[in-house]
C-alpha cells in the first residue's frame, strides 16, 4: 500500500469523529452523567446567583446603564431578509415567517422587540431562555407562544444542551431542542452558562452598598463644624462645665451666652488634595468599574475630571460597536426560530430568513445629492429607497406633486425646422442681470452662464433636429432620407442665441476682473 492511499484511509476513518471529547477530559470523567456546575463565581459561592444579580441591577448606576443599553437596543428596527436570492422556496419561507410575526404577539405581556431585548439580555445573566409553543395553525407548524422563562429552571450538560430542571428531576432533564431557544452570552465549552456581565459588577458593587451604612455615619460625624470652646488658664472646673453644656446646648439653639473671656471657636472639616472626600472618591471608582463591565467604557456614563473631546468620541464609538455585538444575540435567536419554522413547514435545504437590525435615521442634503450623483453618473438608483431613506412620501397624484424649479427661461419652440426662433434673453435669467450679477461669486456665475448655455443650445439646436426627425417619422420616411437632408437643417440652425451668451459672459468676466483690479 502506498504512503498517499494510507494517509487517506487513515483520513477517513478520522471524519466525523471528534477526538477530545467531554468524555475523555480528565476533568470531567462524571460530567457526562450529570449537568454541569454553573462556574459563575457569585453562584457557587452564595448559591444564589438570580437574587444578587436582581440586587446589582437595582443599584441606580448600574440601572441606569442598563437603561441606556436597552434604549439604544430599542431605538433599532428590524427586518426579515431572505435566506437565498432567487429561491421560490426561500421567499415562501422568509414570507411565513413575517406573517406570522405580523399576525401574533410573543406572549400576553411582551412584544417581539421586548422579547429581542430579553434575548440580548443575556449579557447581563450569561444566558436566557425562551420557550416555543408550537400548534398546527392553517396548516402550517408555527409556535403560537414564545415565552421567558427563568434561568433557574435550566442547566446544561457536557455538551451544552439545556436540561430543564422540574419537580420530577432536580437535576435537570433533556429537552427537544425546539421547544426552547437559549440565548448565551460568549459561551464555551468549559462554560455553557455564558459570561455575565454582572458577575463582573458585584465586587465593586459590594463595596459602594456596604459602605453606605458607614459613609453616612462619617457625615452625620464629621459632616458638621466641631464647635471648639477656649477658656482662660485658672479657669475653675464648675466654670469649664457651664461652658461645655453652653456648647452642647448651642446644638440645639443655635446659639450661646458666656461670660467675658471665654471663646468659641467652629472647626470646619475639610479635605486635602482635589477636595473629594476618600467616600466619594471610591463610589465614583467602583461606578467607573461597573460602567466598564457593562458597556465596555466609563467615559459616556460617569463625568471624569479630565477628558479630551476625542477621548469621549472614541469611547462612544467603542460603546456603539459594543452595542452591536450584542444585537447579535437576538439576531440570531430569532435566526434560530425561523429556522425550525423552515424546516417544519417546507423541508430541509431550503434556507432560512434572518433578522437584521437598523437604524432609521432621516438623511440630509448630503445623502440626497448622493443619489443624485449616482443617477447623473448612470447608476440608475432606486427612486423608492431614496424616499424612504429621506423619508419623504410619495405624491399621490400629479397635483399633490411638488415638481423641480425652471433652470432658467424656456424659449418659445419653433413651427417648422427652417422658421428662425427668437434669440434667448439672457439678461432675462433669474439672478444674472449686472446689478444682482455683481454680488454672486464666481462658481455661481459660471453656473448660471453654463445653465443658460445649455438653455440655447436645447432650444435652437437640439429641439429642431427633434422635431424633424419626428415629421419624417409621421411621413414615413427613411433614416437615409433624414441622414441626406440633415445637411440642410445644420446649415439652417440659428447660433445667434448661444453666441449672444458667450458675448455676455465675457463681459460679464472682464467687468468683474475690471471690479476687482479696481478694489
Amino acid at each position: 500500500m502506498t504512503p498517499i492511499k494510507g494517509m487517506i484511509r487513515n483520513l477517513t476513518s478520522w471524519l466525523g469523529k471528534p477526538v477530545a471529547t467531554p468524555e475523555t477530559d480528565p476533568q470531567r470523567f462524571f460530567g457526562n452523567l450529570q449537568a454541569l456546575p454553573n462556574p459563575d463565581p457569585i453562584l457557587r459561592e452564595m448559591g444564589r446567583a438570580d437574587q444578587a444579580y436582581h440586587s446589582i441591577m437595582m443599584d441606580a448606576h448600574v440601572i441606569g446603564e442598563i437603561r441606556s443599553i436597552r434604549g439604544s437596543f430599542r431605538s433599532h428596527e428590524y427586518r426579515l431578509e431572505i435566506g437565498r436570492d432567487g429561491d421560490s422556496k426561500s421567499a415562501a419561507a422568509m414570507a411565513l415567517c413575517a406573517s406570522w410575526m405580523e399576525t401574533n404577539s410573543p406572549n400576553d405581556i411582551s412584544d417581539w422587540l421586548e422579547v429581542m431585548w430579553q434575548m440580548c439580555a443575556c449579557i447581563f445573566t450569561g444566558y436566557r431562555a425562551h420557550e416555543l409553543v408550537w400548534e398546527l395553525v392553517d396548516g402550517k407548524y408555527l409556535p403560537t407562544s414564545v415565552i421567558d422563562r427563568p434561568g433557574r429552571r435550566f442547566r446544561f450538560d457536557v455538551k451544552g444542551a439545556p436540561l430543564l430542571v422540574s419537580n420530577a428531576a432536580w437535576q435537570g432533564a433533556p429537552v427537544e431542542p425546539y421547544q426552547f431557544v437559549i440565548s448565551r452570552h460568549m459561551p464555551t465549552h468549559d462554560n455553557p452558562y455564558g459570561m455575565p456581565l454582572l458577575s463582573s459588577c458585584f465586587w465593586p458593587w459590594t463595596f459602594k452598598t456596604g459602605g453606605w451604612r458607614y459613609f453616612v455615619k462619617y457625615c452625620e460625624r464629621h459632616g458638621l463644624p466641631w464647635p471648639i470652646g477656649r477658656y482662660p488658664s485658672g479657669t475653675s472646673e464648675s466654670e469649664q462645665d457651664d461652658l461645655a453644656a453652653a456648647l452642647a446646648g448651642m446644638m440645639e439653639a443655635g446659639y450661646v451666652v458666656m461670660q467675658e473671656g471665654n471663646g468659641v471657636e467652629l472647626l470646619v472639616p475639610n479635605s486635602s488634595g482635589s477636595g473629594n472626600l476618600p467616600q466619594q472618591n471610591l463610589i465614583s471608582l467602583c461606578n467607573r468599574e461597573m460602567s466598564k463591565a457593562l458597556t465596555s467604557q466609563a467615559m459616556v456614563g460617569e463625568q471624569l475630571d479630565v477628558g479630551a473631546r476625542a477621548a469621549a468620541d472614541t469611547a462612544k464609538a467603542r460603546q456603539s460597536e459594543v452595542h452591536d455585538s450584542d444585537r447579535d444575540i437576538a439576531a440570531a435567536s430569532m435566526a434560530q426560530i425561523f429556522k425550525w419554522i423552515t424546516l417544519f413547514n417546507f423541508g430541509d435545504g431550503v434556507a432560512p430568513p434572518t433578522l437584521a437590525f437598523f437604524k432609521q435615521e432621516a438623511a440630509g442634503k448630503d445623502r440626497a445629492s448622493t443619489y443624485q450623483i449616482a443617477a447623473n453618473m448612470g447608476a440608475r438608483p432606486s427612486r423608492k429607497a431614496m424616499l424612504e431613506e429621506l423619508d419623504i412620501p410619495e405624491a399621490e397624484d400629479d397635483a399633490d406633486a411638488l415638481l423641480p424649479m425652471s433652470k432658467g427661461p424656456v424659449a418659445p419652440k419653433a413651427s417648422g425646422t427652417g422658421e428662425s426662433l427668437p434669440a434667448v434673453d439672457f439678461s432675462a435669467v433669474a439672478g444674472f442681470t449686472f446689478a444682482k450679477a455683481a454680488g454672486m461669486t464666481e462658481d455661481e456665475a459660471m453656473q448660471l452662464a453654463a445653465e443658460a448655455a445649455d438653455q440655447a443650445i436645447e432650444d435652437h439646436m437640439i429641439a429642431p433636429v427633434a422635431q424633424m426627425l419626428a415629421q419624417y417619422e409621421s411621413e414615413g420616411k427613411t433614416l437615409a432620407e433624414f441622414q441626406a437632408d440633415f445637411t440642410k437643417l445644420v446649415g439652417d440652425m440659428d447660433d445667434d442665441a448661444l453666441r449672444e451668451v458667450l458675448d455676455r459672459a465675457i463681459t460679464y468676466s472682464m467687468l468683474r476682473g475690471a471690479a476687482t483690479q479696481a478694489s
